[in-house]
């Protein structure tokens, strides 16, 4: 995979963390590529003959010398997403004061470094998996991609907001946006629920997990999920598990470990 280097150090300025910044982005990536290898997802680079190739670039916004984060044009402002395989996360993201007002303003349940890294990749297994292959199935239960075009759809979100019941037909209000937005966010709850599932099967706190079938993965994630919101809410802290997991979402969740499983060894 493609790694860039970090910013150069500049003593007492905002980049002089960024070696720590990134550290936390490859340890989150570690986790993302546990994940994706236990699920036998496939990826890779272009000459291992993958179509898009698999990379990433953590980048930072461009810092003057006195210290002040600026943005005054295009190209000094990281903005995080993927496009033709390439994953670009703002190191930025890194630094847990920034994440958290970040998660405030924009409303969110969760804004963390592995679910940046689980969102992201969704979009890239929608290239690998559905584009051309199952964009019927994909249409018939996220929408019409090609319909509004993307662009129209980001302004109209930004500018209007989510639908007032977008609890009960999506994962999260930025999955409202677009088709392309509530697969990766639809992806990510199934990188979630399927990590969760797995550490808490190997640190002896749940029994057993048959991978295979997504309504036993669902009805365990869910009681999981009760026991550790409420201990976290003993403890003053967010919830654990912040989704509602509606008939509709489920059956979301059902297209993606469909296509999931049948990349598995002998899926």
């Amino acid at each position: 995979m493609r790694r860039l280097p970090v910013q150069p150090h500049h003593p007492g300025s905002v980049a002089s963390g960024n070696r720590e910044r990134w550290a936390e982005l490859e340890a989150a990536k570690r986790r993302l590529f546990y994940t994706l290898d236990f699920l036998g997802l496939p990826y890779g680079s272009a000459a291992d003959g993958f179509s898009p190739p698999l990379a990433f670039d953590f980048k930072a916004d461009t810092i003057p010398e006195e210290g002040f984060w600026r943005w005054m044009g295009q190209g000094e402002r990281v903005y995080t997403g993927h496009a033709d395989g390439t994953i670009t996360i703002n190191i930025r993201e890194a630094d847990s004061v920034e994440r958290e007002k970040l998660r405030v303003d924009l409303g969110e349940a969760h804004r963390t470094l592995i679910g940046h890294f689980r969102h992201e990749i969704g979009h890239y297994y929608w290239d690998l998996l559905v584009r051309g292959q199952h964009e019927d199935g994909f249409k018939a239960l996220f929408g019409d991609h090609e319909d509004p075009p993307y662009q129209d759809a980001m302004a109209r979100h930004y500018g209007e907001g989510p639908p007032p019941d977008w609890r009960d037909r999506f994962v999260s209000a930025y999955a409202t946006m677009h088709p392309w937005e509530d697969w990766a966010e639809t992806f990510a709850l199934y990188l979630d629920i399927t990590s969760v599932l797995d550490t808490a099967v190997n640190m002896g706190l749940i029994g057993p997990v048959d991978f295979s079938d997504l309504q036993a993965m669902v009805g365990r994630y869910r009681q999981l999920g009760l026991v550790l919101n409420e201990l976290n809410r003993e403890m003053g802290l967010i919830d654990v598990v912040p989704e509602v997991l509606h008939a509709a979402v489920v059956e979301k969740l059902g297209f993606v470990h469909t296509l999931v499983r049948q990349q598995a060894p002998g899926g």
